[in-house]
């Protein structure tokens, strides 16, 4: 009994170990690889991720739970500022709400922080890294998912819509509008 409970014991510590997330860098860093596009045989590409302290900004809440998850900010290939942070009134009209794309282990995250509760931020949606790739002026590809905050005048329909909708993008492909009303999230049409 007791050689079965030092044994039990032994065995969760490097469990409890393994579910810790170290830091994330604090520098900017560079995912490359290898991707398959649909209709392609497979492709180089190269993510730019920038840290959270990039995004000075942020409420203090917010970049540790980032920070804690061990999040890099993915940026499309056609940044030239930091992006894919972003801020709206999202969970009603006048509330100071953040979200932010982040990517750990070579998946991305879109995670909303209500001002409401912004130590418990909501996991939107998530994908691969490669899912959404882009190619601009080189032969390198990158990441082709972007955020942006959607303003209530510019959501459809005009009369329903008193607060921001986040804007969810596949650059120069497809973009669906997040929209939180009634506790949950529903799809809004983009065009504007």
């Amino acid at each position: 009994m007791i050689l079965r409970l030092i044994l039990a014991t032994c065995c969760l510590v490097p469990v409890t170990a393994a579910l810790q997330v170290s830091p994330p860098p604090q520098t900017e860093q560079t995912e490359t690889g290898p991707a398959h596009l649909p209709g392609r045989l497979y492709v180089a590409y190269r993510i730019r991720l920038l840290p959270v302290s990039s995004y000075p900004q942020l409420p203090a809440p917010v970049s540790q739970q980032l920070v804690q998850k061990g999040c890099m900010i993915p940026q499309t290939y056609e940044a030239r500022e930091p992006e894919n942070v972003i801020h709206g009134s999202f969970e009603k009209k006048g509330s100071d709400d953040w979200a932010a794309l982040c990517s750990v282990n070579r998946v991305t995250t879109l995670y909303v922080f209500f001002q409401s509760d912004l130590d418990h931020p909501i996991p939107l949606r998530h994908q691969p890294d490669t899912e959404w790739l882009g190619v601009e002026w080189s032969l390198d590809y990158g990441s082709a998912w972007g955020i942006a905050t959607r303003p209530a005048r510019l959501l459809q329909p005009k009369d329903s819509a008193d607060h921001d909708g986040i804007e969810d993008a596949f650059v120069e492909h497809s973009s669906t509008i997040h929209y939180f009303q009634n506790g949950r999230w529903t799809a809004l049409d983009s065009t504007q």
